[in-house]
């Protein structure tokens, strides 16, 4: 199981959402966030820019086509078109039936 988080530009994420949802993730949580990244031209007072923040739970098989739908979407070319993160869960457990691993994640 992975964790995927993906911060992409705001203007991204009906698009995201659809191309995710084509893919076959049964569920994601969105938050608006505020970060700068490494780009040389940044004011002294760091600027802090508007993204938004995907967290996408997964299967390791799914994550290749998962990331592959993030890049598409979300690619313009340009500074800030943001980062894709893929982490190891341990564990995932619904808590309304107990499910636990994959079953609880779809």
């Amino acid at each position: 199981m992975k964790k995927i988080e993906c911060i992409i530009r705001s203007e991204m994420l009906k698009g995201l959402k659809e191309a995710l949802r084509l893919a076959g993730v049964g569920g994601m949580t969105i938050t608006e966030v505020k970060g700068f990244g490494s780009e040389a031209t940044r004011p002294d007072a760091y600027l802090f820019l508007p993204k938004t923040k995907v967290e996408i739970y997964a299967a390791d098989e799914q994550v290749q086509e998962l990331a592959a739908a993030v890049i598409d979407t979300c690619r313009t070319g340009e500074l800030g078109d943001g980062k894709i993160i893929v982490s190891p869960m341990d564990e995932c457990i619904r808590i309304r039936t107990g499910q636990r691993g994959d079953e609880a994640i779809f």
